[in-house]
């Protein structure tokens, strides 16, 4: 195998001939003749987004997990694992969404979604919460009351995906995002 960086590689494969009829396997070929030239291969050109994604998690693997499925969708995404630098963050950055989890550390999702409002920052109609705890009343009460989308935990890939396009279409339309439905916690499955 030869190599050159960012130039991709050849590989010399020597397999033995079977004879097979139509085909003449006696002709010797030298080495250097049976190389075959390997394209090295590029990242799946996707179509470029304007859409740019906010991930505020304290629990790392669940931000790396929400992130690294939005970027694979094509999303630019940046991830804060503190809800305070986000607020900070929000005042100075535009997004097309936000994911944040509803409960966390120092400032939760409606002490950030309060703050917001209080700015009269527009995106606290950008936001799409997450959160383990549907069953409080008094989370059940903020999401009612705030009208914001939300998903539950634990949520499947394939959810989180829909969710999110679903926000942002009805963002793009100028409509209030509908809220994921209900779903019984054991038809939930971890994703």
């Amino acid at each position: 195998m030869d190599s050159l960086p960012g130039r991709g590689a050849t590989v010399s494969i020597e397999l033995p001939a079977l004879a097979a009829p139509g085909f003449d396997f006696a002709r010797e070929e030298a080495p250097s003749e049976r190389r075959a030239a390997v394209v090295p291969l590029l990242p799946a050109d996707r179509a470029a987004t304007k859409e740019h994604i906010l991930v505020v998690e304290d629990e790392p693997t669940v931000a790396e997990l929400i992130s690294d499925v939005m970027a694979d969708e094509g999303y630019r995404v940046e991830t804060l694992l503190d809800s305070r630098e986000a607020l900070g963050k929000l005042e100075e950055q535009n997004y097309s969404l936000v994911i944040c989890d509803l409960k966390m550390p120092y400032l939760d999702g409606p002490g950030l979604y309060r703050a917001l409002v209080r700015r009269e920052n527009p995106i606290r109609h950008r936001l799409l919460f997450v959160t383990g705890d549907t069953m409080a009343p008094r989370t059940i009460e903020f999401l009612k009351s705030s009208g914001l989308p939300y998903l539950a935990k634990p949520f499947l890939v394939e959810e989180l995906k829909e969710a999110v396009s679903n926000a942002l279409a009805a963002l793009r339309s100028g409509e209030r995002p509908a809220i994921a439905p209900d779903r019984p916690r054991a038809a939930a499955r971890e994703s």
